[in-house]
């Protein structure tokens, strides 16, 4: 039926018949077993019970049961039996088991029926013994069932006479907790759905562990080996994490044996690393080196491997340098070829005027410059330097150029080459190293840079090509078509054909790669919609259950990953 269909049923069975309250609750089972009630923005069923037809929650419960007691197979239909009888008689029926429910009849009349039920047999244990009755004034006061056979405290079966909740197994006397678990319906309830309900020590006392003493089940979260399980108690909960934060500490702990005992890189690799990681001018600080080889690795520059990392860099497998260390070894080095390239570059007495063939002039032996003259030359070849980098821009990126605005050409600069580090030379030996706020220019041998910030670098170039209109003018140099013979030719294709290969052989990333915070992120949002479900109340039993299987399915596999981490942190790497 549909939702509107039901609401009409409702209103046209509500009077005083026996039958139509029990339609009234057929309709209002359908309704709450498929959560249509929140369709017109009700939580519960009670609340739609109440807000539609004014109907109490006990009343509304009350059709519901009637319905389930006394239908056919749970349907709109009555079973036989029972058509013709009272709404009083029906509902004093709802408290007779089933053994006593067959003997009424037709005849039998509502106090005949409340005599049965004030006739029904005293409820027993688990163990089928009556509660333990003290005389009064007794000093003992433990309740349990058999005369002081069982008591409460340490009974973990379920009982329709329970007088107080067991006792954790890791309380002590003197402060007793109760255990969450046992007689908690709704965690019965919610056991239901979870993976483990067949693994569970506390619905299956076979499986748990046996008290010495009495030889009676001891049940306890504690002691299952299903750690995901999202069900367990929150003792459990607390031992696991503090077994999990130990594991950690341990595996982080022979991390840093296993790395401890590893050689230290010779100075032979870090200078090979330096050479391919390192121009002229380029920068060495430790916090530049981190932003641009953090998530790098290869095994290029003569090395058989590094790996850089958020903390340092690994070289052929050895002990972990920190930035700090390395960019301290790098400047050790740049210091050391400064100094050799003074000293091979200094004149020889006697030797004639070096001529510097770049500008075409004479110019002092650079590498007895002081710095500050350094800079003074650089500032003087600055227009050089700016328009050799110009030169050296593809045409789409000089139509930017040409359109004269500055922040869509440091917009453009940025991106095109300082977040990528670019780097070149010209044939004059004019140098350029770019970085995301700055670039370098500097002098072949010179070993001194000149810094301009991208904003300051788009002014003095726009003032530039002002001065030099010939610079936009100027036409791209040919370079003479030589005539390739046939072999030639073929090593040409051969190589053209490798590089292909190559660039197909590179692995894209993969689209559907996950880690596990994604799955964190979803789990917690499986929780919350669970959260939801609960407070609302009243939701389709399928539902619950599907949304259960989430939680715990998600719970199971984030432990998982979190395990391989931890072994795979605990193994380190062989050398």
């Amino acid at each position: 039926m549909e939702y509107i269909e039901l609401k009409s049923g409702i209103s046209e069975h509500l009077n005083s018949a026996a039958e139509d309250f029990f339609m009234v609750g057929y309709f209002l089972r359908q309704i709450s077993e498929n959560a249509l009630f929140i369709e017109d923005g009700y939580k519960s069923i009670w609340e739609f019970a109440k807000g539609e037809y004014g109907l109490s929650t006990s009343s509304a419960s009350r059709f519901m049961a009637i319905n389930a007691r006394f239908s056919i197979d749970g349907g709109e239909h009555m079973a036989e039996k029972y058509i013709g009888m009272g709404v009083s008689k029906l509902q004093e029926m709802l408290g007779l088991p089933d053994e006593e429910l067959e003997k009424v009849t037709q005849e039998t009349t509502v106090r005949e029926i409340r005599a049965m039920k004030a006739a029904a047999k005293e409820p027993l244990s688990f163990f089928g013994l009556h509660k333990t009755v003290r005389p009064e004034g007794s000093s003992l006061t433990i309740v349990g069932c058999g005369d002081g056979k069982y008591d409460c405290f340490s009974c973990c079966h379920p009982c329709s006479i329970r007088q107080e909740p067991r006792q954790c197994v890791i309380s002590t006397l003197g402060n007793p907790q109760p255990c969450e678990l046992i007689d908690n319906e709704e965690w019965q309830k919610r056991m239901g759905y979870s993976l483990y309900k067949d693994e569970c020590q506390m619905l299956h006392h076979e499986l748990a562990p046996i008290r010495e003493g009495d030889k009676e089940p001891s049940p306890c979260c504690r002691n299952c080996e299903n750690k995901t399980c999202f069900n367990r108690c929150d003792v459990a909960k607390a031992e696991d994490e503090e077994a999990k934060k130990k594991a950690q500490a341990e595996a982080r702990k022979e991390q840093r044996e296993a790395e401890a005992s590893r050689p230290e890189p010779t100075k032979l690799e870090i200078k090979k690393l330096y050479d391919y990681w390192i121009d002229d001018g380029q920068s060495i600080a430790a916090a530049d080196l981190r932003q641009r080889y953090r998530n790098a690795g290869g095994n290029s520059g003569g090395l058989k491997d590094w790996q850089g990392s958020q903390r340092g860099v690994r070289i052929n497998y050895k002990r972990e340098l920190t930035w700090a260390q390395i960019a301290k070894a790098f400047k050790e080095i740049r210091e050391q070829e400064k100094a050799k390239c003074i000293k091979a570059e200094q004149p020889e007495e006697g030797a004639p005027e070096i001529i510097d063939a770049d500008f075409r002039e004479v110019t002092e032996e650079p590498a007895a410059m002081t710095d500050k003259e350094k800079q003074a030359l650089l500032k003087e070849k600055e227009p050089d330097l700016i328009a050799a980098f110009y030169k050296s821009l593809y045409p789409g990126q000089k139509e930017t150029i040409k359109q004269r605005k500055a922040a869509a050409i440091t917009k453009m600069l940025k991106q095109e080459y300082g977040e990528t580090y670019e780097g070149g030379r010209d044939e004059n030996g004019l140098l350029w190293n770019c970085y995301p706020d700055k670039i370098n220019l500097s002098i072949s041998g010179l070993c001194f840079p000149l810094q301009i910030t991208w904003g300051k670098f788009t002014t003095k170039l726009l003032a530039l090509l002002e001065e030099r209109p010939e610079l936009e003018t100027e036409p791209a140099a040919e370079e003479p078509q030589e005539t390739e013979t046939e072999e030639e030719a073929a090593e040409a294709g051969d190589e053209r054909e490798d590089d292909e290969e190559s660039q197909e052989q590179e692995p894209e990333p993969d689209p559907e790669y996950y880690n596990a915070r994604d799955v964190e992120e979803l789990l917690q949002k499986h929780e919350a919609d669970l959260r939801a479900y609960r407070e609302v109340g009243g939701m389709p039993e399928r539902v619950m259950r599907k949304q259960r299987i989430l939680v715990d399915a998600l719970t199971l596999f984030l432990h998982e990953i979190e395990q391989r981490e931890i072994d795979a942190e605990g193994g380190g790497e062989d050398d």
